[in-house]
């Protein structure tokens, strides 16, 4: 499995993955001018791997795997990949003190 969250496939739903990386070469092969950016986010999330997370952490979990009371309605296994997942140096910083930030970098691009 190359990573978790894998939603969409050019077999099941027509298309493949798109990212910024596609859209900024198509501009670039038009020759349409364009100004890029890396805008971090970062949202602590340090409870949500806590044995009995708070509210507000199911909430950060629910965000992140889009889905209503995720921990509540997915089996042990899909529960424990995602969390896994969640916490892999993929989607995660981990900071000296022992605090775990959710990475959610947005590439922008802006026509000029």
């Amino acid at each position: 499995m190359r990573e978790f969250p894998k939603l969409g496939s050019k077999s099941n739903f027509g298309f493949s993955d798109v990212d910024i990386s596609h859209v900024r070469r198509h501009f670039d092969d038009a020759g349409i001018a364009h100004c890029d950016s890396l805008i971090p986010i970062r949202v602590e999330m340090t409870d949500c791997f806590a044995d009995t997370p708070s509210p507000e952490a199911d909430l950060l979990i629910d965000f992140a795997a889009h889905c209503i009371d995720f921990r509540k309605n997915s089996d042990d296994q899909l529960r424990d990949r995602f969390l896994k997942f969640l916490g892999s140096d993929k989607c995660t910083e981990k900071r000296g003190d022992g605090r775990r930030y959710f990475r959610g970098d947005w590439g922008v691009t802006v026509v000029q």
